[in-house]
């Protein structure tokens, strides 16, 4: 018994270890994309020297929380952060088309997480509260996956579409067209998931809202970097008069390079990431089989202390190597 704790002590620290590791990892990205985003505007005031104002990224357009009842709306109003938390979700979830059919997808999630719920309880010592609590797990399981990949799949189309947005705007300019009224050409004859943000853009701007209010607004809806990068670089151009052609024209060479490197890391990473899978899967496989075929065995790992004892240890081994794959997959990508 006093193995198996030390084991797990020891196993929860080094896995709080490697969380930590990849949490200032990506505070170190955060600020190499800062820093890039600096090197492009010291090239742009280098080619234009006219004095531009700092970028305040606080300058937005301000979040429609019109489909908030009105009491939950003066509840946001005073919890500025959960506010922004549930604004992000909302645009998260209008951009991946779940929005129009959000309550059916609810309700069919509920019932399949009762029912599998209720199937996982009635094994277990204490079935109603086993039930209650795995349904509960089941439902957050089942929402934040699907949304998570709903999102991935919303931005590698975003990334593919992108570059393609860049050419057209460029060529656009270059013919003579003012850049206010380019946003809305490139939107009429292209076809992709910027296409509505692009006619946003154009509608805001009719309205008589300044460039880099709107390209700030629009940034912080578009959760993509890439597009991060082409908002300041329109902002920076529009202000001090830069050769915006030319710099677009090397930003979305520079987002085909990075495209092409990124399919050549997940070649190189695809046998890492399908064991992955293929490891995270047999673990409700083979519970599945035993729930099936071996129900005896099943009880007495969720009922017997001895077999609760040996399913932590399974489950914590399990997840601390998923967690170590998927580092070494996240820090080769």
């Amino acid at each position: 018994m006093l193995d198996l704790f030390t084991l797990l002590v020891f196993l929860l620290v080094l896995v709080g270890f490697f969380a930590a590791r990849a949490i200032f990892g990506r505070q170190r990205h955060d600020e190499a994309i800062s820093q890039r985003l600096e090197q492009i505007k010291a090239e742009l005031l280098r080619d234009s020297p006219a004095a531009i104002e700092p970028i305040d990224d606080s300058i937005g357009l301000q979040p429609d929380r019109s489909w908030l009842p009105a009491r939950l709306q003066r509840w946001a109003e005073r919890n500025a952060s959960i506010a922004a938390q549930v604004d992000a979700l909302h645009m998260g979830l209008q951009r991946i088309g779940w929005l129009p059919s959000l309550r059916s997808r609810l309700l069919l999630t509920v019932a399949v997480a009762s029912f599998g719920g209720a199937l996982f309880g009635r094994m277990t010592a204490a079935p109603v509260l086993t039930g209650c609590i795995a349904g509960v797990v089941c439902f957050v399981a089942i929402v934040w996956l699907g949304y998570q990949a709903a999102m991935n799949q919303y931005l590698q189309a975003l990334a593919r579409h992108l570059p393609e947005c860049i050419d057209a705007i460029t060529r656009i300019c270059r013919a003579g067209v003012p850049l206010h009224s380019a946003f809305a050409i490139a939107a009429d004859n292209m076809q992709g998931p910027l296409t509505d943000e692009l006619r946003q853009v154009d509608q805001w701007l009719r309205l008589g809202l300044s460039l880099r209010q709107v390209m700030q607004a629009s940034a912080q809806r578009v959760p993509l970097a890439e597009y991060r990068f082409f908002a300041v670089i329109l902002i920076i151009s529009q202000e001090s008069g830069g050769r915006l052609g030319d710099t677009l024209e090397r930003l979305s060479a520079t987002l085909r390079t990075r495209a092409e490197l990124k399919m050549k890391v997940m070649a190189k990473t695809s046998e890492a990431r399908a064991s992955t899978k293929i490891v995270a899967l047999l673990v409700p496989g083979v519970l599945g089989y035993m729930y099936l075929n071996a129900p005896a065995d099943f009880r007495f790992m969720f009922s017997d202390p001895a077999g609760i004892k040996v399913t932590i240890y399974a489950l914590v081994s399990v997840a601390f190597g998923l967690l170590i794959t998927h580092l070494m997959v996240r820090r080769v990508g």
